[in-house]
């Protein structure tokens, strides 16, 4: 029995060790980034209001409301937020080896060799992917677990296989599949794909009893009556949640989103489940490429050898990993909106077909009564071992390389979001005022770095952010705007629009995800956009008018010439068009350029702007044109060109002075003083 222990036991208690090692190494190194404060301020909330909060948008509640009690328990810091996320990946970790041991009683020769077991577990623990999103205040982790362990449990439903599994055991089984799943749910609404998995797996399993062990027809109908009694339970336990979910799931759209192309799609899911998204293009194509022979490979040679054929957990595993994938692919063409941890799900069944197609030992039998192709196929095998022996070790190399690149290659780091708060703490006094454009994550740093000036996040309407920056800043003798990379809050750079025309530009300080910018204010300072707008008439073809200007007309080098124009769609249009203001010399050379996508009020491109709404089919867009320091003195011209964001140029619909690259209104002259 001890031998026994040590034997089965000892290796998968060893890869946990290391599992949670390599997952409690650097846990609290990176800075808590955007989604993560999202969680935290989520989870701060009484968990009786978590699920109706606005800031729930697409997310079901189990994880928000799981982590409301863990910060109860385990506090605020880093390290304790991101330990639960820990936990899940490392039942995770041990679940796969379970999981694994499990599948090898279906192949057709039992085996008592752990490696198929063990390799599974080494790959989970090496993970990149599982390693990142043990280390992250997110539901992904968990989500993987119980997605796992719903699969598990059905597995063991389906095919009990082992003589503990009696009726009321199985009965057991059931019970929790029901839970099990209907956790997947609330935990993630991409559970929906699973149980379409499942679904098709369960109703294959029907089939099989039907047309090869022949089950009487009152045997398969208490079979099929057992899945859809499981699938109403699941339905029923999920009902509180279903209007609610129904409501974010088809309220949630983003137009300024394009889906990927297919190509795209597969190629970032793929690296993502295998080499992880943290390192640099080539070798991570190398490590994929790798990852995809192995599979092919390996599983060829188990149908080669194997009679008969591993059919029903090869099965199993390829609808996991594929018929999710094909799914949220055909989702995406309606609502984009693609990231390959939203299907974090389905990645148990990657490590499983890797760690079983390599990991199993087929054996080579001598039977006189093999046919001559059998034998051949065997020796084959026999041959290819040290191969596949090889091909594992380049996978769990691959793997340490690939997690290695996730703990030292700086540019896939999480945004800095602790050291701009540092910062901030260090530079700013109670005199100054800091803008941020996103409330995630400083609610969580600034109250931990002492900020001394008033921090505000800053929800920008180009309408009205005037008048508030009036009320809040007035009186302050800096304004510092922090941006971050990913915000759509102020595409337009109303912000530093307003502040360097009320104010100074005084400097710029890039820190890894976002950029701070600060402006020194006068005691007078006023932040306006111009009250009139000169009327004008330039039309761009039948497609847009540019009705309103307003421009300052006289400058110096070190000042922008700064302009307000506003634009009016005539007709539908399917191109997103961009402005390009330009100050040109009268050789036609341009000494200063800016370009940005023509928004609306909402930030849509012009291709989703609504013709019958006069709110969102025209918009203000407001620009700052740099000059160089050693510009001459003397009258330039400034125009505007429209073109079409996506090449070829110029752009359909839209005629009159063509550019290379779109089409030319003269606005007016600027004249640039000493």
């Amino acid at each position: 029995m001890a031998h026994a222990i040590r034997r089965y036991y000892l290796p998968a208690l060893l890869i946990l060790w290391l599992a949670l090692a390599l997952r409690l190494y650097r846990l609290d190194f990176q800075s808590i980034w955007w989604d993560e404060g999202h969680s935290i301020f989520v989870a701060s909330h009484p968990v009786t209001a978590i699920p109706t909060l606005p800031a729930m948008d697409v997310h079901p509640p189990a994880y928000f409301s799981l982590l409301h009690v863990w910060m109860a328990l385990a506090g605020r810091s880093e390290f304790a937020l991101r330990y639960l996320s820990v936990v899940f990946s490392l039942l995770t970790v041990a679940l796969l080896w379970r999981f694994a041991r499990l599948l090898t009683r279906s192949f057709p020769t039992p085996t008592n060799s752990i490696w198929p077991s063990t390799l599974t577990g080494l790959l989970a623990a090496l993970s990149p992917l599982y390693v990142a999103y043990a280390q992250e205040v997110r539901s992904y982790a968990m989500i993987t677990g119980l997605a796992l362990a719903s699969t598990f449990v059905l597995w063991r439903l389906l095919l009990p296989g082992h003589r503990h599994d009696t009726g009321r055991k199985r009965g057991g089984l059931l019970m929790l599949y029901i839970i099990l799943t209907a956790a997947c749910l609330y935990t993630h609404y991409f559970s929906i794909f699973l149980l379409l998995f499942q679904n098709l797996f369960w109703f294959i399993w029907l089939l099989r009893g039907k047309f090869i062990h022949h089950y009487k027809t009152k045997t398969m109908a208490i079979h099929a009556m057992l899945w859809v009694v499981s699938q109403m339970a699941v339905g029923l336990l999920f009902a509180p949640q279903l209007l609610l979910a129904a409501r974010q799931i088809t309220g949630y759209t983003n137009p300024n989103l394009a889906p990927p192309s297919l190509l795209d799609f597969i190629s970032r899911s793929w690296q993502a489940y295998t080499t992880g998204l943290t390192i640099d293009p080539s070798p991570a194509h190398w490590g994929m490429g790798l990852v995809a022979a192995v599979i092919g490979v390996s599983w060829a040679i188990q149908f080669t050898v194997n009679r008969p054929r591993p059919i029903l957990p090869f099965t199993l595993l390829l609808l996991w990993f594929s018929v999710p994938l094909a799914a949220y692919f055909i989702i995406l063409q309606r609502q984009p909106s693609f990231e390959p941890r939203y299907l974090m799900l389905i990645t148990p069944s990657l490590f499983l077909l890797l760690g079983l197609g390599c990991g199993y030992p087929i054996p080579i039998s001598q039977s006189p009564n093999s046919s001559p192709l059998v034998r051949i196929a065997q020796t084959t095998h026999y041959a290819l071992r040290p191969t596949l022996h090889i091909l594992s070790a380049l996978l769990l190399l691959t793997f340490t390389l690939s997690l290695l690149s996730y703990y030292t290659n700086e540019t896939y780091f999480k945004d800095d979001s602790a050291g701009v708060a540092k910062w901030l703490a260090q530079e700013t006094t109670a005199n100054d005022i800091v803008y941020i454009d996103v409330p995630h994550p400083f609610h969580y740093y600034a109250e931990r770095a002492a900020i001394p000036a008033p921090v505000h996040y800053l929800f920008v309407d180009i309408h009205t952010a005037a008048d508030q920056l009036n009320r809040e800043a007035a009186g302050h003798n800096r304004l510092f705007w922090v941006a971050w990379r990913g915000s759509d809050t102020d595409p337009r750079g109303v912000i530093p629009f307003l502040a360097e025309k009320a104010g100074t530009f005084a400097g710029q300080r890039d820190f890894r995800g976002y950029q701070v910018r600060w402006f020194d204010l006068s005691g007078e300072a006023e932040f306006s956009l111009p009250d009139q707008l000169a009327p004008v008439q330039a039309t761009f073809g039948d497609v847009l008018r540019l009705d309103g200007l307003a421009f300052s007309d006289m400058t110096s080098p070190d000042e922008p010439v700064w302009a307000t124009l506003h634009f009016t769609l005539l007709r539908d249009t399917e191109v997103n068009y961009k402005v390009s203001l330009r100050l040109r010399a009268d050789d036609g050379s341009i000494v200063g350029q800016v370009d940005r996508d023509l928004l609306n009020d909402r930030h849509f491109r012009t291709a989703d702007w609504p013709l019958a709404d006069p709110a969102l089919n025209q918009t203000i867009n407001v620009y700052l044109l740099p000059l160089p320091a050693d510009l001459p003195p003397g009258h330039y011209r400034l125009e505007a060109v429209v073109y079409n964001a996506e090449p070829p140029y110029p752009s359909e619909g839209v005629t009159g002075l063509e550019t290379n690259d779109g089409v030319s209104a003269l606005l007016g002259h600027v004249k640039v003083v000493p």
